[in-house]
């Protein structure tokens, strides 16, 4: 029985270290999903103010225009600002994809290297 346990306790300790070794791609991908929901959570809470200020700033429009021209060119204004902001907000979006995609591409290429030199 004494000759066993070793045995065990070392076959055992082989599985676990193949185990570790194949979850380690894993965690890097984790690290980079992780990384990109928080820049994608941040972006979304950026983009949630802008459009929280813009009904703001369309509720007090009626008090401060004097005449409906006025108003139609004010409301016309914060339009235009509105939507050049989201089209700002819309290209950091795509910043982030690319960065994201960049991360994962370098994740799944370095772990299909290791993995290559290993089998090799």
């Amino acid at each position: 029985m004494s000759a066993t346990t070793p045995n065990m306790t070392d076959q055992l300790q082989k599985m676990m270290d193949m185990q570790k070794e194949a979850l380690e791609p894993m965690r890097a991908y984790t690290t980079v999903a992780a990384e990109a929901f928080e820049r994608v959570s941040r972006q979304n809470y950026a983009v949630l103010g802008d459009f929280i200020n813009f009904a703001i700033s369309q509720v007090q429009l009626p008090a401060r225009a004097t005449d409906p021209t006025e108003f139609f060119a004010k409301q016309a204004d914060a339009v235009r600002a509105f939507s050049e902001q989201l089209t700002r907000r819309s290209q950091e979006y795509m910043e982030i994809a690319s960065a994201v995609t960049t991360k994962t591409q370098a994740t799944v290429t370095a772990a299909t290297d290791k993995a290559t030199r290993k089998a090799a």
